[in-house]
């Protein structure tokens, strides 16, 4: 047990340094009420947590009444997984990241708005860590941790919503969207058990998908670090469009 507590606290130095990085470096010159929407965000996402339990649990007695989650079947995996956790998840980070957007009292860019999704999903990734605590080993925890998952499907989804609303062009909320769920979900479901006992070809799509997920770590540092690369991510969006 010490070992896994041990693998959890590190797991989240990632998240935490990345949260510090996006409300204190992020935005030059730095802005009060940016860091205060990155601490909004940051609670906002912690509380995401609460409307999955609740979200989760209906869609889980509907695949239960329905017969789709009755016992161990490849297909009840996969509801479980693409819908009951990462459909759901990710509808609930992104309520609370238009939440956060509504309360922001300044004008907000493509870049901002990347980072805030990315903060809603640290916040909700630093207390869904304490559930694998209890159900994981310290391998997958520091992995999870390490990749910073919830991150990058929340880097995958402010991206586009920041295109949308840079754009006027609501298609590409709608694609980020769908992108970070489907990611999420083969994620989720390339390390379910029923999925892993089809053979030991599976264990192939576990790694390539936590490969995937570093290299889009790797890929939102980057674009953090280098923001001031391309000008249309400075520039302030309209928020009604933003907000949609």
């Amino acid at each position: 047990m010490v070992i896994v507590i041990g693998a959890f606290i590190v797991s989240l130095i990632p998240a935490v340094l990345l949260y510090f990085y996006l409300k204190l470096k992020c935005r030059v010159p730095a802005d009060e009420n940016y860091q205060k929407s990155c601490k909004d965000a940051l609670i906002k996402g912690v509380l995401s947590t609460f409307l999955v339990i609740l979200l989760s649990g209906i869609f889980a007695l509907i695949g239960k009444f329905t017969g789709l989650t009755r016992g161990a079947s490849v297909l009840g995996s996969a509801y479980h997984t693409f819908i009951v956790l990462a459909l759901m998840e990710e509808c609930a980070k992104v309520f609370m990241f238009t939440q956060v957007l509504k309360k922001a009292e300044f004008k907000y860019t493509w870049l901002d708005i990347t980072a805030l999704m990315v903060i809603v999903s640290l916040g909700f990734e630093i207390l869904e860590s304490l559930v694998y605590v209890f159900e994981s080993g310290p391998i997958q925890i520091l992995v999870r941790g390490i990749t910073v998952m919830h991150g990058g499907f929340g880097f995958i989804e402010g991206w586009f919503i920041g295109k949308s609303a840079y754009t006027g062009n609501k298609t590409y909320g709608i694609v980020g969207f769908v992108l970070a769920w489907l990611f999420h979900g083969f994620y989720d479901f390339g390390l379910s058990e029923p999925f892993l006992a089809l053979g030991d070809w599976t264990a192939f799509l576990s790694v390539s998908l936590a490969v995937v997920a570093l290299i889009l770590f790797i890929f939102m540092i980057i674009f953090f670090v280098k923001k001031d690369k391309k000008e249309q991510y400075l520039v302030p969006v309209e928020k009604t469009t933003a907000q949609n």
